[in-house]
């Protein structure tokens, strides 16, 4: 194995030992939760590939002396097979190459040359004679014949077959991969982008994403009527047996032709419109935005109270609803929950950030979790605003909150925000997963 190709082999070798090395590092140590979902195949996937690269590591190093076995193609140049001509420089026609050798010449002066004539019989003649060579005759018989066949006689070989080959191996270096066939820069070259840009990737990368990525991935620009996760967070997916929505729930649906039974409660696509009320103000909005004069009593559309919320949401040893952050984010598209939730007494723990819209005061803070689907890649910020109701308190960026509040909804940029309202806030460590799957 010349030098070249010990190189690539053992950099092939490296290379397996770190990429596995490599994952199988962020398995171990639990980095890898703070970019794969713990659930599924992911996890497991990654754990495999790092044992199945450091094994095939193993065995191209334990295998690095082995004999080199046949690429495929026939590089010898004393070829056996008969392609119609002859090669060598040193002829050695066989018998039916399809050329004639024969040197039976017809000398026009027709003589017998006997030995020791005298007659010096050098000559260059033509071969269209016949004349008949007795040995020893004294005479310098020797013939420049051109036997030139226009086949190119690059190798000393013979071919005996028609083989069908070009063999004009100049230049041939039977070289495979870019690591192989270019020179040392360029094997230098692809080590480096094979070996750098993973070992900082490995060593540098943080575990979190910074604020700037945050706001580009929509943290101040939240559509509290999204329902593409709604379902997983919802607030009703369960009620206590004596609620309404337990009935609706595990009574079978009837047919359009059976009429409701009396004092049936709707179901939740026939809800009226939801009212709310904008901050500052104590008179309820209605659907087209003009105000409906008195404050409106908290009512219950029959689907959802309070005995729901207690009978799914843990509560801390101080009587806090226990809420991430997109539970509470899916409320303000549930004007059901809504009811029922608005000035109980939520506890949440989230990553904090400065407040940039509707802050003119500038007693607001954001708090938010990111919610990821299947990796890191596709994360997204699930927030809403912390009031303090006077001058926020200052956090460092992205750090870690516990926070107490009461909540509440707001009607700003025309859509219902939740807001939680702040009655204490404290610094705390990070969850032991700091994304939500």
């Amino acid at each position: 194995m010349n030098l070249a190709r010990s190189f690539t082999h053992y950099l092939s070798v490296a290379l397996l030992f770190l990429w596995g090395g490599v994952m199988l590092y962020f398995y171990a140590s639990g980095r890898i939760i703070n970019y794969l979902p713990p659930d599924g195949i992911f996890q497991p996937m990654v754990l495999a590939g790092g044992v199945g690269l450091i094994i095939l590591g193993l065995f191209n190093l334990l295998t690095a002396n082995a004999a080199e076995q046949d690429c495929g193609h026939d590089h010898s140049h004393d070829h056996t097979g008969c392609c119609g001509h002859d090669h060598s420089h040193k002829h050695v026609h066989t018998p039916d190459c399809g050329h004639d050798h024969s040197h039976d010449h017809d000398h026009s002066d027709k003589h017998v040359h006997t030995p020791d004539c005298g007659h010096d019989h050098s000559h260059v003649h033509d071969h269209s004679h016949n004349h008949v060579h007795t040995p020893d005759c004294g005479h310098d018989h020797s013939h420049d014949h051109d036997h030139s066949h226009d086949h190119d006689h690059s190798h000393n070989h013979v071919h005996t077959a028609d083989c069908g080959h070009d063999h004009s191996h100049e230049g041939h270096t039977h070289a495979h991969g870019m690591l192989e066939e270019s020179g040392w820069t360029g094997r230098f070259t692809a080590a480096a982008i094979l070996i750098v840009p993973i070992t900082l990737a490995a060593l540098n990368s943080p575990d979190q994403f910074s604020p700037r990525v945050a706001e580009n991935k929509g943290l101040y620009a939240p559509n509290y009527a999204d329902t593409s996760r709604a379902d997983e967070f919802s607030l009703k997916k369960a009620a206590s047996p004596n609620s309404p929505l337990a009935d609706l729930t595990t009574q079978p649906k009837p047919s359009p032709d059976t009429p409701p039974a009396p004092n049936t409660p709707l179901p939740p696509t026939d809800l009226p419109p939801a009212q709310t009320t904008p901050a500052g103000t104590d008179a309820p909005v209605s659907a087209s935005g003009g105000s409906t004069g008195a404050p409106a009593p908290a009512q219950s559309f029959g689907s959802f109270t309070l005995a729901d919320l207690e009978a799914q949401v843990p509560k801390s040893a101080a009587g806090n609803f226990i809420l991430d952050v997109p539970e509470i984010y899916y409320t303000g598209g549930d004007i059901e929950v809504q009811k029922v939730l608005t000035g109980q007494s939520v506890e949440t723990i989230a990553q904090i950030l400065p407040e940039k819209v509707n802050n003119d005061d500038g007693h607001r803070l954001r708090i938010f979790r990111m919610l990821v689907q299947c990796c890191a890649a596709d994360a997204r910020p699930y927030s809403i605003p912390l009031d303090f109701g006077k001058k926020a308190p200052e956090f460092k960026e992205m750090s870690w909150v516990k926070v107490i509040g009461t909540m509440t909804y707001n009607q700003e940029g025309g859509q219902t925000v939740p807001v939680l309202e702040a009655k204490s806030i404290e610094e705390t460590t990070a969850p032991d997963q700091s994304m939500i799957y």
